[in-house]
């Protein structure tokens, strides 16, 4: 290889290096600033559970694993908690008793409904620092870069274990 290819080698490294420390310090600092809302109300992997039970509700654990992008042993202890306090509930699932569901109490299915719109307006209030075209393109680059990343069939692996339990939220 000659030294202007692997000088190229190196920049585009640099940059790929440098792509990847924005977007975590990126992550960071939206998560921050979205704590601080969901704070009084309940913890984010919690608003992740009840959020992907809005979505689709009577999930399995395996399929909230998936979907939440985190640990079989951190969604057990989610749910369990959850469960504890009222906001979602297990069932066995109707057609195989083997299975159990995760389904939304009307107690955890309020608590969602009153936190999803005010967690909207202040995902637009942290991003709209940005004009709307950058954000239009922000997003296009990001489910390009997505849409690379992601496997060619089935589901998504679950993530290695991490150590805040948070999961993205919006997918698209």
């Amino acid at each position: 290889m000659s030294r202007a290819a692997l000088d190229a080698s190196e920049a585009g490294t640099t940059e790929s290096v440098s792509i990847w420390f924005r977007l975590l310090s990126c992550h960071a600092l939206i998560l921050q600033e979205l704590r601080r809302e969901l704070d009084e109300h309940t913890t984010v992997p919690r608003f992740d559970l009840l959020a992907s039970l809005h979505r689709h509700d009577g999930q399995t654990l395996a399929g909230l694993s998936r979907a939440l992008l985190v640990t079989a042993g951190n969604i057990t202890g989610l749910v369990d908690r959850a469960e504890r306090d009222g906001v979602v509930a297990r069932k066995p699932d109707p057609a195989d008793r083997r299975v159990g569901r995760v389904w939304l109490t009307d107690r955890g299915r309020t608590l969602i409904q009153t936190v999803l719109p005010a967690h909207a307006k202040q995902v637009h209030a942290v991003l709209r620092g940005l004009p709307a075209r950058e954000r239009k393109e922000l997003r296009r680059l990001l489910g390009t870069l997505r849409d690379h990343l992601s496997p060619r069939s089935g589901p998504p692996k679950p993530a290695p274990a991490r150590t805040n339990g948070h999961s993205a939220r919006m997918r698209a």
